[in-house]
């Protein structure tokens, strides 16, 4: 078996490209793969240490094991059933982070090694062997991921992260007996992942004690002030999730504590400020407006039961591992599912804005860029896709259609005449919009380098933001409050600008940042906001399955 072969990608048991790698890893393999050297054939220049693992009987090191047995260097794990009943326990704590235990063999470690005859050397060897993979396999996943997004989506183009795990670090917790530290150290440091492994385990709380009943149909929306028999479903709603923290709990649900805690005159019918101040949380909390009427959007997320909960969080947990450990510092972060924008500024402080996006027929792309510049009062050419599904249509019914909005150009910008365009077969041409109030890119637009042909720009139709659902677009992103954006890029960059003066001129004009501005278009359901909470949206895009079954395939 070549070193190309022994690393096997279990997410589809392909071989995993050296790319994927740590990088020191890659070079050595890479090199010993052009020598023409296989594994037992560099075993047998350079005897491996005492404790190098066998590879099912045959004489050299699995290539999988190389970085951890080199770290070992010559230390020997899994000797006995008290170091794999260690492994049993720490492999079983990854369902904490959304993992599978059971794709690791967890809890079957050591009673699998006390099976084993204790003459049969070779046969313990090999289970160490195996063991050692397992626990491998564990790290690499929690480092960058089990599944590839690669392989589920072809369009993906985010940088994944590599797996550049601190190997001496995790040979000397292993060492000392302490599997679990190892498996710290491979996860991402970042603040969300840890945001999103408390909020699994909460939910996981919940379930186990029953999760939330759902509240029944009604076509009416409740009301604040209003007085309803649902009201008392709606605080037992909440606080089964343990919004319990601004409500007046029931006698009911809490025991004769609770019923101390009522105030005297309290009305468990009344839709009074606390409930309300718990709904507009929950909405929050949810990607909805929190105007704390209990409609239709709210009622549903409300009934959305605790299990699909727990599902999205442990995909938002598989997405984080795929990219958080590169994400640093300043950047802009659009969360698609959510239409969300968050700007991290230098200093630390996080201004959140809310966004449209694509609709499904036509989504958002994901991708990683960066701002490097922006147009003030600028001209709209209409983008490919628009014009062929949307334009085109209209003006081979009607010709007139263009109504004047439009100009008609060649590829290379010269004018035509709308009237001498054989519309049913037009060739080549564009359209293109003046700047002015009713241009659909507003006064400015953000651009960044991508294949996709779109940006984030403001918009005329500023009320679509306060829709729930803002899945309107054609792909590019409109940003509510853009003018604001605009302003902290410039002071954080050191752009010397007079933003007021240039919009006051009215001129069309391209302004330089001083610095380019990491941007990432994302997509996460369930999202580990600045403050500290998870906020969950819905699966606009229809990826969440996907990733889910490719999740349980192990």
């Amino acid at each position: 078996m070549t070193i190309k072969r022994a690393f096997t990608n279990r997410r589809d048991s392909t071989a995993l490209p050296l790319g994927r790698l740590p990088r020191r890893w890659s070079v050595l393999l890479a090199a010993l793969c052009v020598a023409g050297l296989t594994l037992p054939a560099l075993a047998q220049q350079a005897p491996a240490p005492d404790g190098a693992v066998m590879r099912d009987g045959v004489e050299g090191r699995d290539a999988a094991l190389v970085p951890l047995d080199e770290a070992l260097n010559g230390r020997l794990l899994w000797q006995d059933e008290a170091a794999l009943g260690r492994l049993d326990r720490a492999l079983a704590s990854l369902a904490e982070d959304g993992l599978t235990p059971a794709h690791y063999r967890a809890d079957t470690w050591r009673q699998a090694f006390a099976a084993l005859p204790a003459e049969d050397a070779a046969a313990r060897e090999r289970l160490a062997q195996e063991a050692s993979r397992a626990l491998v396999q564990a790290l690499d996943d929690l480092a960058r991921g089990r599944v590839d997004p690669r392989r589920l989506d072809p369009r993906w183009e985010i940088p994944l992260a590599e797996a550049s795990l601190p190997w001496p670090a995790i040979a000397a917790a292993l060492a000392a007996g302490r599997v679990d530290e190892a498996l710290t150290l491979a996860r991402p440091e970042h603040p969300a992942y840890g945001q999103l492994r408390q909020a699994l385990a909460e939910h996981r709380r919940l379930e186990a004690l029953g999760g939330w009943a759902p509240l029944p149909p009604r076509s009416a929306a409740l009301r604040p002030g209003e007085r309803h028999e649902e009201v008392r479903r709606l605080r037992e709603r909440l606080a089964a999730a343990g919004e319990l923290g601004a409500l007046v709990p029931e006698a009911g649900l809490y025991g004769e504590l609770a019923a101390r805690a009522r105030p005297a005159g309290f009305d468990s019918l009344h839709y009074d400020e606390p409930l309300v101040a718990a709904v507009r949380r929950f909405q929050r909390r949810h990607g909805l407006n929190d105007d704390g009427v209990v409609g239709p959007r709210t009622r549903d997320a409300l009934n959305v039961p605790v299990s699909r909960r727990i599902e999205q969080l442990r995909l938002g947990l598989e997405r984080a591992r795929w990219w958080l450990p590169t994400l640093a510092g300043h950047h802009i972060l659009v969360n698609v599912a959510g239409q969300t924008l968050d700007y991290r500024r230098p200093n630390g402080e996080t201004w959140r804005t809310r966004v449209i996006v694509g609709q499904p027929r036509r989504p958002t792309p994901l991708l990683a860029s960066r701002v490097t510049h922006f147009d003030l009062h600028p001209s709209w050419t209409v983008p490919p896709t628009i014009f062929r599904e949307d334009k085109l249509p209209q003006l081979r019914q009607d010709p007139l259609a263009l109504e004047g909005r439009f100009s008609v150009l060649a590829p290379d910008g010269t004018p035509l005449d709308p009237e001498e365009v054989d519309w049913q077969n037009p060739g080549p041409v564009m359209l293109r919009q003046a700047p002015g109030p009713a241009n659909p890119l507003g006064q400015m637009v953000l651009r960044f380098p991508n294949g996709h042909a779109v940006y984030l720009h403001d918009t005329p139709g500023r009320g679509l933001f306060g829709r729930d659902q803002r899945l309107i677009s054609s792909g590019c992103i409109r940003v509510e409050g853009v003018r604001r954006l605009v302003e902290q890029l410039l002071a954080d960059t050191g752009t010397r600008v007079d933003l007021a003066a240039r919009l006051a001129g009215g001129e069309s004009q391209t302004l330089h940042l001083a610095r380019s501005v990491p941007l990432y278009l994302y997509y996460w359901t369930a999202y580990p906001a600045p403050g500290g909470e998870v906020i969950f949206h819905s699966d606009p895009y229809g990826r969440d399955a996907r990733l889910a079954a490719a999740l349980a395939r192990g």
